[in-house]
């Protein structure tokens, strides 16, 4: 095992990635900038290096290898976001001479183009949405699969993992145009792609574990609740499944299809793979992410694994963890993303201060508080707005679920300004209840 690594992240990640590590004996380096110096993420570390003034560090590559250079560590884990999905970072971590906590970086590159990607998950036979078949350079070169596909479409950039967080819909003429001027110069993303607009669609996400060889599912979970380009609530067995007539059927395809596709990527380590479901139930492939996500906590509780800790055996050279390969998904697990108010033209928090903060008991094995934030933290417009994720695990989805409620009740932060009343609304919807609602909910109630 590695004896000491980098935490190239901030906030309730590196916290959470810098736990396991503890754990395991490992050696922690943080980063902040000077800005956050004596953030609750750096105190979680055994050392901590300053990668810059303001938030632009850490986004820094440069600045991250000569930290981790400096700091004598043997490998890098990038948690999530920032510079995690960037395989420029990988590259650069490998080339002197370190681990990258992820996937190689030729094949992080590979899957950083959404159209191979597409073309990938073709190949395997899975059922993809109609869409173009080649990178969008120009306006004008997106008529011809219009005039295909018919609207409403969803406008994408070709460059990234996943579904991106920002996903224009154009119901018109005058919508692709505005969304295509966004990505503006569209060369820098490779140019862009349309797929067919699903009204009302529920998203499900596959967690798989590649060690090179074998590709296993873990579990599939739901992250169909969102607001903007955010996904709030992320609840472990997908509920839209479970209500199929033929769930096991639909389940097993998913679940067979995720793991082709990840065996044919190559990303050795975490991945997850992204998939709709359209009024019709039919199932269609939309997105690859590899390494760790936000949303994995779910997949920890059901399945009793520590996915931080199957990264770092993959990382240092093990086959696939005897533990994966005996593990079960048993009962629900639900988790809230806590996120600060936020400038609706930016998206962006707005400044504020946490001049209070109270966690109530989190019980081990049914409440995990992951968060970045205690009393005197400064937020601020340079970082994302999510401060706080919670994730209740129980037997059945229904006491999960009003432990979650229950959980979110009793948080308290002030004077920041938080979607915890928007949380606990959906909450007690007595269509989020029955496990009735797609990625339109939030808007419409």
């Amino acid at each position: 095992m590695f004896e000491r690594i980098l935490i190239a992240n901030r906030g309730e990640v590196a916290t959470r990635v810098a736990r396991t590590c503890r754990r395991l004996g490992i050696e922690t380096v943080g980063v902040s900038v000077a800005s956050e110096e004596g953030a609750l993420h750096v105190e979680a570390c055994d050392e901590h290096v300053t990668v810059g003034e303001d938030a632009s560090g850490y986004r820094d590559v440069a600045a991250m290898v000569k930290a981790a250079k400096e700091a004598g560590v043997h490998a890098v884990h990038p948690g999530y976001g920032l510079l995690a999905d960037e395989p420029e970072f990988a590259q650069a971590v490998e080339s002197e001479g370190l681990v990258f906590v992820g996937p190689a970086a030729e094949r992080f590159e590979a899957a950083r183009d959404r159209l191979a990607v597409r073309s990938v998950a073709r190949e395997c036979g899975v059922r993809l949405l109609d869409g173009s078949e080649r990178p969008i350079l120009e306006p004008n070169e997106a008529l011809p699969d219009v005039d295909r596909l018919g609207y409403a479409v969803v406008v994408k950039p070709v460059r990234g993992v996943g579904e991106p967080p920002d996903l224009p819909i154009a119901p018109d003429v005058a919508g692709l145009h505005e969304a295509l001027q966004s990505l503006e110069p569209l060369a820098e993303h490779r140019g862009a792609y349309l797929e067919r607009y699903v009204d009302r669609a529920r998203h499900i996400e596959v967690q798989v574990i590649f060690d090179g060889e074998e590709a296993l599912v873990l579990c599939d979970r739901e992250v169909s609740l969102r607001r903007g380009t955010h996904r709030l609530l992320s609840e472990s067995p997908a509920p839209a499944l479970n209500q199929l007539h033929h769930r096991d059927a639909v389940r097993g395809a998913i679940w067979d299809a995720a793991a082709e596709i990840t065996t044919r990527l190559g990303c050795r380590g975490l991945a997850s793979c992204h998939f709709v479901l359209d009024s019709d139930d039919v199932f269609y492939f939309v997105g690859f992410t590899p390494g760790l996500q936000l949303e994995h906590p779910t997949a920890e509780m059901c399945t009793g694994l520590d996915l931080v800790e199957m990264q770092l055996r993959l990382a240092v050279g093990e086959s696939m963890p005897p533990e994966v390969t005996r593990a079960e998904a048993t009962g629900a697990s639900l988790q809230a993303r806590i996120e600060a108010s936020s400038d609706p033209s930016t998206g962006r928090p707005f400044e504020s201060r946490v001049e209070s903060a109270r966690w109530p008991p989190a019980p081990q094995g049914k409440v995990r508080i992951e968060t970045g934030v205690r009393h005197g933290t400064r937020v601020s417009p340079e970082h994302a707005p999510t401060v706080a994720t919670v994730t209740t695990y129980a037997p059945n989805r229904h006491d999960a679920l009003l432990m979650l409620d229950r959980i979110l009740a009793e948080i308290h932060l002030a004077p920041l300004v938080t979607n915890l009343r928007l949380l606990r609304k959906a909450l007690n919807h007595e269509s989020l209840r029955a496990g009735q609602y797609d990625e339109g909910f939030l808007d419409r109630i």
